[in-house]
């Protein structure tokens, strides 16, 4: 355990090095798409579905935890906790402009535990939903009051997102049916600032930001049908489903700051006040198969109803959201199941591939997204605990219409806590 947690720190080290080394030639920030709405959605689930493009809804591992589908937590039998980071890379291009860019992100915070071993379980957790980080710098020219021209730019920065915190149970029914249900208190948070600038005038630098908050209870539910021996013995097949009811925010807007320093006026036709922000359901299904205990290949789905959000601060933005469909296939393969001891038996191996359709439609344009992932599970020598790595390459986006396509490398790094108090230590 103190050899991967060692692991661990050096990784998360690794990771915060390179973040704040990127930070001389590269903006802090992620998808410049995430300045829509109330950010870009998160898409959460086990370790090993982020490495195969996959939820997680369709399977689950004894040692490690998931969020993925609530009936997962009803086949809970040790102790589980999970803590992910991540570092992603963008390269941003329109038919004008390039732009690169990182963000560094926390990830989800889980609890799992059995109440009674294998039959009934309770996740505790807290989780991003969405992630709004960007920056645009923009030049422009303007008349003072002098009738002379006047050179400014304008920054925008953006923060903040929506965040989850959840408690659940999940009940294994019977060898072949799991069920479970989660509540969910919902928290949103997100700043806009806007600061213009006037390098070769007297004028001082104006600025104003506008502050988003809001919170909302929310639901969902999940099964998860197993059926062992299914074409051979030892086979498995598992189908799952977890669905996530419409959720409304009761949320506060507010402007704070100078927005008219004399010579340009930044006001914006902003509505302010209290108001809702309605966000949709949320389903997600999938099919994994496994024909030994060696090898497992899954293929799943989800559907957003984007279509339906309402946000009443800004209503002009609603009519750019629509259905997100997202597929995805993967693979995962554990050869130290089958008792090898050579070194490469000892890992975990995962890849897989996903297209996202994407909740925004821009112009005619629906931002979608392709996405490969490779991944790599470093187990603990001493226990059930274990390091999952995930390496992902993403195409978000178009240049049509003059909108930005992304290039998107990202590492994903989680540390995988299982309880070793039931294991009988061997005799020496």
């Amino acid at each position: 355990m103190k050899k991967l947690l060692s692991i661990a720190a050096l990784l998360i080290f690794v990771a915060s090095t390179a973040f704040a080394q990127s930070e001389d030639g590269k903006a802090s920030s992620g998808s410049i798409y995430s300045k829509i709405g109330i950010g870009y959605p998160v898409d959460l689930g086990n370790t090993a579905a982020q490495s195969m493009g996959l939820m997680g809804v369709s399977f689950s591992e004894t040692f490690v935890g998931t969020m993925a589908n609530p009936a997962h937590w009803g086949g809970t039998v040790y102790g589980l906790g999970a803590g992910s980071i991540g570092l992603d890379s963008y390269s941003a291009s329109t038919n004008t402009a390039t732009a690169e860019n990182t963000n560094f992100s926390v990830g989800q915070f889980q609890l799992q535990l059995p109440i009674i071993r294998g039959e009934l379980g309770l996740s505790g957790s807290f989780s991003p939903v969405t992630e709004a980080k960007y920056r645009t710098f923009e030049e422009q020219t303007s008349i003072n009051s002098q009738g002379e021209p006047l050179g400014y730019n304008i920054e925008n920065r953006g923060t903040g997102g929506l965040n989850r915190g959840e408690l659940g149970l999940g009940w294994q029914i019977n060898s072949n049916i799991s069920v479970g249900y989660a509540a969910s208190l919902y928290f949103l948070s997100m700043d806009d600032s806007y600061v213009a600038r006037f390098p070769q005038s007297p004028y001082r630098d104006a600025n104003f930001a506008i502050e988003t908050s809001g919170y909302g209870f929310g639901h969902r539910l999940g099964t998860f049908i197993r059926l062992p021996d299914f074409l051979q013995d030892d086979d498995q097949l598992g189908v799952g489903l977890s669905v996530n009811f419409p959720l409304e925010l009761n949320s506060e807007r507010k402007q704070t700051g100078k927005i008219d320093n004399g010579a340009v006026n930044l006001t914006k036709n902003l509505q302010n006040g209290d108001g809702p922000i309605k966000l949709p359901t949320k389903v997600g299904g999938g099919v994994s198969y496994s024909p030994s205990n060696l090898l497992m290949v899954g293929v799943e789905g989800l559907y957003e109803g984007w279509s339906a959000y309402e946000n009443d601060f800004k209503p002009s933005e609603n009519q750019m959201f629509t259905d997100r469909y997202k597929v995805g296939m993967g693979v995962q393969y554990l050869p130290y199941a089958s008792g090898s001891t050579k070194f490469l038996s000892q890992f975990k191996y995962r890849a897989g591939a996903s297209y996202d359709t994407g909740h925004l439609d821009i112009d005619g344009q629906q931002i979608n997204t392709l996405k490969f992932a490779l991944g790599l599970g470093i187990r603990s020598p001493r226990s059930n605990s274990s390091i999952d790595l995930s390496l992902e390459y993403g195409i978000r986006g178009t240049q049509s219409s003059n909108l930005a396509k992304e290039n998107i490398w990202g590492v994903r790094m989680t540390l995988n806590l299982a309880e070793i108090m039931f294991f009988r230590p061997k005799l020496q």
